[in-house]
């Protein structure tokens, strides 16, 4: 059977090759639209309803067909599944989404195989894009986040934290560049405190952190409603202790509605600061306000930023070479690409395949009422530092 499966994948990808005049460009999207982690699935479905209504539905008169398909969650075998039906019933020619790394590395192979352009737009474990020659990936790498936290938090004269970490690949890739970075700087790790991603109360792990008293806690959470839990609790067991909280990409302007004020003085770090006034983020928050309204749990996140830009990218390869685009003249393209973007800009390093971009810290703070991330400080043009550490 599996191999049935490659040979027709293969099939496929030697048909697609010689095609030329295809009027329709179908594009998959893989995303949960459903279940804890729904949001992001919002968020990325009105980004593709914005990109579209800013720049129209077709290219060069072929019309660009976008296939929604909820993976639900953390689900490797699913999200496997749908692309597979993807690549070979709905002929998709660009694959994009994925939320969770484990997602993204169960299509790996698959694409490979199919040689179908994959452009992430989230899924930020550092070697994903090593697993297949057809990964693209326009979000971020955790460490391209974490580590500059951790500097930050060193020259800023946090002394000692306490690290507590989903257990899964995702978190020991950001806690590993946060303590590197941290501990290069002079800062010192009194424990590393790992719960599982279906846990539902953070409590008994922050009762380890009361004990240490450290300055502040270093948090990754899973995103969505974990790492709102995650602050949530913060607020009420940690905070009234005088630990701080600080995290990696940890919160949204969405979550704020929900956790109020405690949320003040929050620092983390992002590369998408979703008030800065560049022109094209101006243009897509108008777009999304008069479609959505002033609904303040529906707002354009990191989610939306980057499926703008994966949409981008797609628009750009078809308007270069044509409904016919194959793999390989995308992903070719792509390397070194610089598009402009909501966060600013953005460039594909060509030797990696992943982003290059400006990375801030930021800090909560209540402005006409209110809450919003605001940025205090940047690194500009970060690289990985996963890859820049582990060379091929």
């Amino acid at each position: 059977m599996k191999r049935l499966l490659v040979m027709g994948v293969v099939g496929l990808a030697l048909i697609w090759a010689g095609k030329g005049s295809a009027e329709t460009v179908k594009v998959g999207l893989i995303m949960p639209f459903s279940g804890s982690y729904a949001q992001w699935g919002a968020e990325t479905k009105g980004g593709v309803r914005v990109y579209q209504e800013l720049h129209g539905k077709s290219v060069n008169g072929n019309d660009i067909e976008i296939l929604f398909r909820d993976e639900g969650g953390i689900d490797p075998a699913r999200s496997k599944q749908l692309a597979t039906e993807l690549i070979l019933r709905d002929h998709i020619q660009f694959l994009t989404g994925f939320v969770f790394s484990p997602d993204a590395l169960a299509v790996a192979d698959i694409i490979t195989q199919a040689k179908m352009p994959t452009i992430i737009t989230n899924a930020a474990t550092g070697f994903i894009v090593r697993k297949s020659p057809y990964f693209v990936r326009v979000s971020f790498t955790l460490q391209q986040e974490s580590a500059p936290l951790g500097t930050w938090a060193a020259k800023a004269g946090i002394k000692t934290v306490d690290s507590v970490i989903a257990d899964y690949i995702s978190g020991k890739d950001s806690n590993d560049g946060f303590e590197r970075a941290y501990v290069a700087g002079g800062g010192k790790v009194l424990q590393t405190i790992k719960y599982p991603t279906t846990v539902a109360d953070i409590t008994p792990y922050y009762e380890r952190v009361l004990q240490d008293k450290p300055q502040a806690v270093q948090v990754f959470g899973t995103g969505g409603t974990n790492s709102v839990m995650m602050i949530r609790t913060w607020a009420a067991r940690l905070r009234p202790a005088g630990i701080g909280f600080i995290g990696a990409t940890q919160l949204q302007e969405t979550d704020m509605p929900s956790i109020g004020d405690a949320v003040i003085g929050l620092v983390s770090t992002t590369h998408y600061p979703e008030h800065n006034d560049s022109p094209i983020n101006k243009e897509l928050r108008a777009q999304w306000f008069k479609d959505y309204g002033a609904d303040t749990t529906l707002v354009p996140d990191i989610a939306t930023c980057a499926v703008y830009d994966a949409m981008e990218l797609i628009y750009r390869a078809v308007a270069k070479f044509g409904p016919g685009v194959t793999g390989d003249q995308a992903i070719g393209f792509y390397k070194g690409l610089t598009i402009p973007s909501p966060r600013g800009s953005i460039t594909i390093d060509p030797k990696t395949r992943d982003v290059i971009q400006n990375i801030y810290v930021q800090k909560v703070e209540k402005r006409d009422g209110k809450l919003e991330n605001v940025p205090f400080d940047v690194v500009k043009d970060v690289k990985d530092p996963w890859k820049e550490a582990n060379p091929e």
